[in-house]
């Protein structure tokens, strides 16, 4: 079968990889030259302990609190804007226990199969992504946080993870990087990371040497339909014709499924990261700084600061005062790590597709018969991104998919 994919990232790269992999003659379309992305500048973190989805209980009354304050982990620009009322209506209501409650082990249960999928990734390609299996840890400095992330860690025993707490001195004692900052700390043994840039490269030079056809600077301008099916796609006046097409376009998936009528609720959810060379100190393990949401990951010589969710409208400028904010907070954990606040061109920042619910979109988009969707896993696209790729293929094949999948994955849910 030949198969269109639109859209270069993480999670468009995982589906061409499982589908060449079944034999089937795949082409991938991007509207850049897929030199970055979002898939590039994330924290590279494969995590099954964030099996708490984005629309949680709480968050919608913390993120009124943080909505004024620029510099937040949480931001929303003010604007008139129908889809974005929409998509925190939505929201609002997805923010309950029950829902949340609800989703916990279908988001678990995937997460750790894309974390199986990158080691068996690995064990099958030997490349080198600088893969760490050595396991997150979450650092905190109140007493409220304290709180918060200790009920989370009973709630992954119950699901079975492994979890390790560990008070202000069993901190300093596992951190021997550098020195930590904090009241104490979740360590996540089941979580991992790796370098995304060397992933991305290794994973587009890999799907080239096996006859995976790689289109940059190919926007999408619109579609063919003949009945139910989407036969082709146009870029530059060009055809390209197909017997399936994947949408693995990011934060641009609603834009583009406007062309064919489909109302995706979706939300860019933009984020920064600074990464350093050769810093004066590092810490030795990956550790998400649990106040301020912060990422901190090393990458073999580099150190990788990431965070900020900010729901602008796709904008490209950079916000010097939500920058700020990520370096500000690195000496409140580690106070021997000096950062200096970086220029824009060594500032990184991508969108993140936020769905209402926090939920990726997986599956057939009504309507069409030969038309698969595979966005809005937020934060999650790299840790998710070879279970996805597994889903679309397994989509395609016909093959049984999990029913929660099905159900809590679905692109035509809202």
């Amino acid at each position: 079968m030949k198969i269109n994919i639109v859209g270069g990232g993480i999670i468009g790269l995982f589906s061409a990889y499982y589908l060449q992999e079944e034999g089937h003659e795949v082409h991938v379309f991007d509207k850049g030259d897929m030199l970055d992305g979002c898939s590039y500048g994330n924290a590279g973190m494969i995590t099954p302990s964030h099996f708490v989805p984005l629309a949680a209980p709480g968050v919608v009354a913390q993120g009124v609190r943080w909505m004024f304050n620029a510099s937040s982990p949480f931001y929303i620009k003010p604007r008139l804007d129908l889809e974005l009322a929409q998509w925190l209506w939505r929201f609002y209501r997805s923010c309950n226990k029950r829902q949340a409650e609800a989703v916990i082990p279908t988001l678990l249960d995937f997460n750790l199969e894309g974390k199986k999928r990158y080691n068996d990734f690995y064990k099958n390609t030997k490349l080198d992504i600088k893969l760490e299996n050595r396991g997150i840890l979450m650092l905190y400095k109140t007493a409220k946080k304290e709180k918060e992330e200790l009920e989370t860690a009973e709630k992954a025993t119950t699901f079975g993870l492994e979890t390790k707490l560990l008070n202000k001195q069993e901190v300093n004692d596992f951190e021997t990087g550098t020195e930590t900052n904090a009241l104490g700390g979740v360590f996540y043994p089941s979580d991992a990371y790796l370098y995304p840039n060397i992933l991305m490269r290794e994973l587009i030079n890999l799907l080239k040497i096996n006859d995976v056809q790689i289109h940059t600077n190919k926007p999408i301008n619109n579609f063919e339909k003949k009945g139910n099916k989407i036969t082709a796609i146009f870029s530059n006046n060009e055809k390209y014709s197909a017997e399936a097409t994947i949408i693995a376009t990011g934060s641009w998936s609603a834009i583009l499924l406007k062309k064919l009528e489909i109302r995706l609720l979706l939300q860019d959810g933009k984020g920064y990261s600074v990464t350093y060379s050769k810093p004066n100190e590092k810490p030795n393990i990956a550790t998400i700084l649990s106040e301020a949401k912060i990422a901190v990951t090393p990458m073999g010589n580099d150190l990788r600061f990431g965070g900020t969710l900010e729901l602008g409208g796709l904008n490209p400028r950079i916000d010097k005062t939500r920058v700020r904010g990520i370096i500000n907070s690195i000496p409140q954990y580690y106070p021997n790590i000096k950062v200096d606040m970086p220029s824009d061109e060594k500032t990184w920042f991508g969108y993140r597709p936020c769905s209402p619910d926090g939920m990726p979109y997986i599956g057939r988009l009504k309507g069409y018969d030969n038309l698969i969707l595979a966005s809005g896993h937020a934060m999650m696209g790299l840790s998710l991104g070879p279970a996805t790729g597994a889903m679309v293929a397994d989509l395609l094949s016909g093959k049984n998919i999990r029913d929660d999948y099905l159900k809590f994955f679905d692109p035509n849910r809202f």
